[in-house]
């Protein structure tokens, strides 16, 4: 068996069907299919097993667990994987029919450590939101897991999602890489970073093999405190970077530039998800659940600051005081609405 595919599931009985619908049309039959029902409270454990009984996938199998995180799903599909390969696909994302075929072409090019292709990520009917590869130049076919982290983080023209890459089972094994159980934000990019950190070789396809479904009721557009994990994430990840000249940059970046950006992103959503949030409660929670972590992240936000002199508006208000943030970022979003609202006018008007 060549490649084993893993699928958490958690509450996705709407989605999962079209999910493995996708693994059922691959060009090659190579692969196993794993589905981890992660104590699903609907019916995605029986539209599973309705699918299996179908008979239009072949070598699939269904586990059942009480609900423990998608982290603890993935390392349970591990557990259980017979392929040479793993990768990790969503209950609510799909895949070319060419995945598979393409896939294994790839890996017996001297079988790589990791082999990864493009994605882009759609909505629920199916259309292009946006192409993340769409003005990236050519990448090289073949790289080192640290010439491939430099392209992630540093060049930042190549993007690693969960379900684009595969990693070879064994290199995994050895190095004890595993998803952080709890963690439900960075954990996949801690994955990831770990991975290529370790590989030696990474062979990338020129080809969208992945769509990315974006559902509204992603963990992205609430306001959950959690995200901040992403923090601890990042730092276990740059632990693995320790010891290699050859990393230095890569990890600098990883814990400075990267580090600042995804803090403000997840501040962003946190306060995004309802006018009605303050900056001040935000901040009070993450206190309380990371203690410290706003306090570094104003030192790391200093020194950024300082060492680059023309710092984004919304960089500099947060440092002036994080009230003054959260204004500013309440005008960015209405004058978005303002801008669709005027859009969609215009549109009715010229029907």
């Amino acid at each position: 068996m060549k490649l084993s595919v893993i699928i958490p599931a958690y509450n996705v009985e709407a989605y999962i069907g079209y999910t493995l619908e996708s693994l059922a049309r691959q060009s090659s039959t190579d692969f196993e299919t794993i589905v981890v029902d992660d104590g699903s409270t609907d019916g995605t454990g029986q539209a599973v097993r309705n699918f299996i009984d179908s008979g239009r996938l072949a070598n699939c199998r269904l586990i059942t667990k009480e609900n423990g995180g998608v982290s603890a799903a993935r390392n349970r599909g591990s557990e259980e994987a017979a392929g040479d390969y793993i990768l990790f696909l969503d209950g609510d994302d799909h895949v070319d029919p060419g995945l598979v075929e393409a896939f294994a072409q790839a890996a017996d090019k001297g079988t790589p450590d990791i082999v990864c292709w493009k994605w882009t990520l759609v909505d629920e009917k199916g259309k292009q939101l946006y192409d993340f590869y769409r003005d990236t130049p050519r990448l090289p076919a073949q790289m080192s897991g640290a010439d491939a982290l430099r392209h992630v983080l540093v060049d930042q023209d190549m993007r690693i999602w969960t379900a684009s890459v595969a990693y070879r089972r064994q290199l995994l094994e050895e190095e004890g890489i595993l998803y952080t159980p709890g963690c439900v934000n960075g954990e996949d990019q801690e994955y990831t970073f770990k991975a290529l950190a370790r590989a030696a070789d990474v062979v990338f396809i020129d080809r969208v093999l992945s769509f990315y479904l974006h559902r509204t009721t992603s963990i992205s557009g609430v306001y959950n405190v959690k995200k901040f994990d992403f923090a601890d994430a990042f730092k276990r990840a740059g632990a693995f970077m320790d010891g290699r000249p050859e990393l230095k940059e890569v990890k600098d970046t990883l814990m400075y530039r990267h580090m600042i950006e995804n803090y403000f992103y997840n501040l962003k959503t946190c306060l995004g998800s309802s006018d009605k949030v303050s900056i001040r409660t935000l901040m009070r929670d993450i206190d309380r659940h990371y203690p410290r972590l706003n306090e570094e992240m104003r030192d790391l936000i200093k020194r950024w600051t300082k060492e680059n002199g023309n710092a984004k508006a919304h960089v500099r208000a947060f440092l002036i005081a994080p009230e003054l943030y959260r204004m500013l970022l309440g005008c960015q979003q209405a004058a978005i609405k303002l801008k669709s609202r005027i859009r969609s006018t215009l549109r009715h008007a010229t029907a």
